[in-house]
């Protein structure tokens, strides 16, 4: 009974937890969007930038944005102690992320003819959600594939 209760409160702790992470991450990932959305629309519109490599320049401009407010802000637990090597994770996940943003602007503007923000908007809403889930599991969670191999390697 009474580890019942002890894995009862732990779940609704670690719950509200990644409820408020999920709030601060759409806090941060809107101020990220509105830095990623502001770089593309000058890029593309005053300075005449290709909007596929302007899409590129204006999504890692957020994405570093988002790799400090996430390190300093939302998430309490960090996976990877050394600071080069959860760089190396993050960027493997925001280059994944780019990938998926970038071949959905492609098919928004090539195939479907919308207009570069439009495909932009509408790639926001996948790639946030990769990037939540991906920077959540492998970079600040407790138990990763990545700390059951270094634990088994001890």
């Amino acid at each position: 009974m009474k580890k019942l209760l002890t894995n009862t409160i732990t779940l609704v702790h670690s719950r509200k937890e990644l409820l408020t992470e999920a709030g601060k991450y759409f806090v941060v990932g809107g101020l990220c969007t509105v830095l990623d959305f502001a770089i593309l629309f000058v890029l593309t519109e005053y300075f005449k930038v290709q909007p596929l490599s302007a899409s590129v320049i204006s999504f890692m401009s957020g994405a570093l944005l988002n790799y400090y407010l996430c390190t300093f802000w939302i998430f309490k637990v960090r996976s990877v102690s050394n600071r080069h090597l959860e760089m190396t994770y993050y960027i493997l996940i925001t280059a994944v992320g780019l990938g998926i943003n970038f071949l959905l602007i492609l098919f928004f503007t090539s195939y479907q003819h919308y207009h570069v923000m439009l495909s932009k908007l509408l790639a926001t809403f996948v790639t946030y959600w990769w990037n939540f889930g991906a920077r959540k599991y492998f970079l600040h969670t407790k138990t990763t594939l990545q700390t059951e191999v270094v634990k088994a390697a001890e």
